[in-house]
């Protein structure tokens, strides 16, 4: 269970008893979630720091027991904003964990400085962190698409452009970008569950292009609040496809080399 999640939800609800002493807001949180108290104060504390809740007097004095835990503008953010929200940086890493087991442990850490960036107002920051996560990702499905190709002459006509752009150095990555995605584009009907549609292919150019210019240099664009929002919110789904995208690949490679060494082997016991 996502206990920050829970707790935001708990504050949203307008029948919950807020208050701040450990009988009412606390209390609450162990019964539904299960944790200790002391777990259950080290969250609220935690949404306290990232800027998700903060503690309203509510007219009571210096009487702390029945001040409000009340939700920010950011936690109600939060809330609303659904599954991939950047506002809550540790549900989203949560999130991506659980959907994407084996994502490049790289492109986690990346994707994890990004969430920070953004929570603390370093909007450009965060967009090159995650164009960086997204190379990470991206170089690990074009060797996969090259293996693929090298292993099945069938497969689509060769990848020898998109090798000679790989090995060369002074290609930028939204050069490289753009040879993988010509050698997709003719597969693109074979991809099981819409894994090489034009949207993802269009997330990722896009972030690429807003971090790096075509000579592989930082553009130093302003990046503003909403679309670093928007970025961490797509990147979450593009790395995901990306990764089965390229475990696709990989499949297929095993497959064919399996083949072949089984054919082998056969002819050599003949």
């Amino acid at each position: 269970m996502d206990v920050r999640s829970k707790v935001l939800k708990i504050l949203a609800s307008s029948t919950s008893d807020t208050r701040f002493s450990q009988s009412y807001l606390p209390s609450t949180i162990r019964a539904q979630t299960g944790v200790s108290l002391t777990q259950a104060w080290e969250v609220l504390w935690g949404l306290v720091a990232d800027g998700l809740v903060y503690l309203d007097p509510d007219g009571q004095g210096s009487g702390t027991d029945n001040w409000r835990w009340r939700l920010s503008e950011r936690g109600r953010a939060a809330i609303t904003g659904g599954p991939w929200e950047p506002y809550d940086p540790e549900g989203y890493l949560s999130r991506l964990r659980r959907q994407v087991p084996d994502l490049n442990p790289v492109a986690l850490r990346y994707v994890q400085e990004a969430l920070g960036a953004f929570n603390a107002g370093c909007f450009l920051a965060c967009s090159v962190m995650l164009g960086v996560a997204s190379e990470q990702v991206f170089i690990g499905l074009a060797d996969s698409v090259v293996a693929a190709l090298d292993a099945n002459p069938g497969l689509g006509g060769t990848a020898d452009k998109l090798k000679q752009a790989l090995n060369n150095p002074k290609q930028s990555q939204h050069t490289r970008f753009l040879e993988l995605r010509k050698r997709l584009e003719p597969l693109r009907p074979t991809l099981p569950d819409d894994l090489g549609d034009n949207l993802t292919m269009d997330a990722v150019a896009d972030l690429l292009r807003v971090t790096r210019n075509d000579a592989g240099h930082p553009t130093g664009r302003d990046v503003d609040e909403n679309t670093a929002h928007t970025h961490l919110q797509m990147a979450a789904r593009y790395l995901e496809k990306m990764t089965a995208l390229q475990h696709h690949f990989e499949a297929l490679t095993n497959n064919a080399t399996g083949t072949a060494g089984s054919s082998a082997n056969m002819g050599q016991t003949t």
